[in-house]
């Protein structure tokens, strides 16, 4: 199974084009973004479900030095990725997760799902284009019963 962590854009790029591998995604974007992103299941791009949600890149720590529209992800956030994770894992291909650029979010949420499925999320730690947010990363990990 394959593991990814890309920026908004590219996961729209993503679902207009065609693939053989069947994904699931999800999709994560800012609490103050008006605009959905352009993500879709299709049989062209064989996505087969999308799980929506809308939470900041902040750190839980950081909460009382941001603007009341900005939040960390919630542990119920978390529950639901978990709850989404388990029930396609083995189902499909791949699971990609998308944030805005791709770099933060996607990639604490990515590296805890290949935590808990492959016993390492190493991959988005050393990878120097990925700076993964550690309240996602310990919070997915907590709604899996990892931690």
């Amino acid at each position: 199974m394959e593991f990814k962590a890309i920026s908004r854009k590219t996961c729209e790029k993503f679902c207009n084009q065609s693939h053989e591998k069947t994904s699931v995604i999800i999709s994560i974007k800012s609490p103050w973004d008006k605009e959905n992103p352009k993500i879709f299941c299709s049989a062209k791009n064989n996505v087969k479900d999308i799980l929506f949600l809308a939470f900041g890149d902040i750190e839980a720590e950081d909460i009382n030095h941001v603007p009341l529209r900005e939040t960390c992800i919630t542990f119920a956030d978390a529950k639901k990725i978990a709850k989404f994770a388990n029930k396609w894992h083995n189902k499909v291909d791949m699971i990609i997760v998308h944030c805005d650029g791709g770099v933060s979010r996607s990639a604490g949420v990515c590296a805890a799902i290949m935590q808990v499925f492959e016993g390492s999320g190493w991959k988005m730690w050393k990878n120097r284009n990925k700076s993964p947010n550690m309240t996602c990363f310990l919070r997915v990990l907590k709604a899996f019963n990892y931690v």
